[in-house]
């Protein structure tokens, strides 16, 4: 066997089970029902409902939320924001631009090709509360309710992908995006876990964005017009992250063997 071979294979392997091994006899456990501040990192699939589901197809939503939660009633309010992108408008704000083929002339008289994206984000608080399945096993563990609420807004992002249309540019692309914005409130039902040794923190679940919208934009461009209709948006969000607790007081630990 060339000593090549073992640095680079063999030795690793060893190394990685001799950490196994001791973790499978020593493991600590450390205390984490006290005061906690959270720390979620959460990535959703979105699906729209109501007037949004008129605009948009599907899309993805990345996120974090800050809250605290108590240590006894494992009570937590905190604040949230997220930042959501799509692929599927269904709003063809540059249909008048385009010929048979689908392309766009700019003023220079290019050939352009006009890709309409959907952004968006919101941003508020939320309250929620707890209830642990195994209470004495796992204090931290179980079923999570939440509300949050706060300010929501969408837009119709317009890219020119050889950027010779001027009459997406600048302010006149103002008058295409489709700017709408408003307030939201968001249950949310799901789990959560926060492992005994705080390597694994886990939370997902579902919840029910509620927005009532309207247009900020003044002019609608291609439709000629002022878009003053009051909206109801919808979202079902299916939620996954990963959390980052750290512990405020006393954190006494426990070894098992």
């Amino acid at each position: 066997m060339s000593a090549n071979l073992f640095v680079m294979r063999i030795l690793p392997a060893f190394v990685l089970l001799i950490i196994n091994l001791s973790g499978l006899q020593a493991q600590r456990h450390f205390r984490n029902d006290i005061n906690t501040i959270y720390l979620h990192f959460h990535w959703a699939y979105q699906i729209p409902g109501g007037d949004l589901k008129m605009r948009f197809g599907p899309s993805q939503a990345v996120g974090i939320d800050a809250e605290w939660m108590t240590g006894r009633h494992a009570v937590a309010f905190g604040m949230r924001a997220a930042f959501f992108y799509g692929s599927r408008v269904k709003e063809d704000v540059a249909a008048l631009f385009r010929n048979a083929q689908g392309w766009v002339f700019g003023t220079d008289r290019t050939a352009t090709q006009i890709i309409l994206r959907e952004r968006g984000w919101w941003a508020g608080v939320h309250i929620g509360k707890l209830f642990p399945v195994h209470p004495a096993r796992n204090p931290r563990s179980g079923i999570r309710l939440s509300l949050s609420g706060g300010f929501i807004r969408h837009r119709i992002k317009v890219q020119d992908q050889f950027d010779s249309a001027r009459q997406f540019q600048g302010e006149y692309a103002k008058g295409y995006d489709r700017l709408t914005g408003g307030l939201y409130l968001a249950p949310f039902v799901g789990y959560q876990h926060t492992s005994l040794n705080r390597y694994i923190n886990l939370i997902a679940g579902v919840e029910w964005t509620l927005a009532g919208t309207r247009s900020l934009r003044s002019w609608d461009y291609d439709l000629m017009r002022a878009d003053t209709r009051r909206r109801a948006d919808r979202l079902m969000n299916f939620l996954v992250g990963f959390s980052l607790p750290l512990f405020v007081g006393d954190s006494g630990s426990d070894v098992e063997y």
